[in-house]
């Protein structure tokens, strides 16, 4: 069990952290340094009128499309612009979209599990990010007190100096490094991209950002890596170390019919038994071939991104335990009925 446990500890470490995590640390750190509030506030910040709150969870939703991260590269990437300002509703639904919703899982469902299925996947996976979001904003009010960050202060009072299309060019190649380093291409492929987007950005950074504004972002950088990593590395250990005592046999045998049940066992595997993003796909396609119905193995890929027992740990740190256990309720509860319903519907 320990053993297992440091084997996923080691493969965790040697695949997504170098070229995954720490890229996205840097990218959240210079989020919350060097963005001004008003431009989150401007699309995921909370406001009385209908229209631009629709407008922010529509954002937030698309997230995904746009920044390919996993489950728990987002997590400091949730932290900074929860940190920034963003509306406790659509924080939320960028925390579970951004690795639910992206564009390199829906062609991958298809091939292996069919087209209507990875299609009606991704509408749902829409909705789920959308009504989680809701729920949690009906359920509570936003937890932050006032007050503003060093990041958020400094990227307030000074980036007026800069253009949009300067800090475009900073933050596009910074943003690449974390793309790059999640592509599941070639490593000497993506080695070589990763260095080329970091020494554009390294170029950028101290062509438009004085000394100042670096120490500031490396600060920050630095603070969302000692408030995330621990808990993380501590969470994929405890997965790792459960996953071998879960017989995958026993829970496609329990799932083997489309019953509230067993929509709700496959979807409290993705809990204790993590995978990283696109991983949860030929997983789900074993449990398939091993007599799972197509309801459940819908619940499992509709809440797999966003429940992961490390994801859970690390959210609880950000917006405390009541709100967490919450967060963890309100997605299985919605992505159980929408797996059931599936199993109803088009099955």
């Amino acid at each position: 069990m320990a053993l297992s446990g440091i084997n996923t500890l080691i493969n965790y470490l040697s695949a997504h952290v170098l070229l995954c995590l720490i890229p996205a640390f840097f990218l959240s750190g210079a989020f919350n340094a060097l963005i001004p509030s008003t431009t989150i506030l401007k699309y995921m910040g909370d406001s009385g009128n209908k229209t631009k709150k629709g407008i922010a969870y529509l954002f937030a939703a698309s997230s995904g499309l746009v920044i390919e991260v996993c489950s728990c590269t987002v997590l400091p990437l949730f932290a900074g612009i929860w940190k920034k300002g963003a509306g406790f509703g659509p924080a939320i639904v960028f925390l579970f979209a951004a690795p639910g919703i992206t564009l390199l899982s829906t062609p991958l469902t298809a091939a292996i599990l069919g087209w209507e299925f990875a299609v009606v996947k991704l509408i749902l996976s829409i909705f789920l990010a959308i009504a989680l979001g809701l729920a949690m904003e009906l359920t509570f009010k936003d937890p932050r007190v006032s007050g503003a960050s060093q990041g958020m202060k400094l990227a307030d009072v000074e980036v007026s100096k800069r253009t949009t299309l300067q800090s475009l060019l900073f933050f596009i190649p910074l943003t690449m490094v974390m793309v790059a380093g999640t592509t599941p291409i070639d490593l000497n492929l993506k080695l070589i991209f990763v260095g080329t987007f970091s020494l554009i950005t390294v170029f950028f950074a101290n062509r438009y950002y004085d000394r100042t504004e670096i120490k500031t972002w490396m600060h920050e950088t630095f603070n969302f890596m000692k408030m995330i990593f621990p808990v993380l590395l501590l969470g994929v250990f405890i997965s790792g170390a459960i996953k071998p005592l879960i017989p995958p046999e026993l829970i496609a045998s329990i799932a083997g019919q489309n019953t509230i049940p067993a929509n709700i066992v496959a979807a409290l595997f993705g809990t204790v038994a993590y995978f990283p993003t696109l991983v949860e796909v030929p997983v789900a396609n074993m449990f398939l071939q091993l007599g799972m119905h197509s309801g459940p193995l819908m619940s499992y890929l509709l809440v797999d991104p966003g429940i992961s027992l490390q994801t859970l740990l690390v959210v609880n740190t950000i917006i405390k335990p009541k709100r967490a256990i919450m967060y963890a309720l309100y997605m299985l509860t919605i992505g159980v009925i929408m797996g059931y319903l599936y199993g109803l519907i088009f099955v």
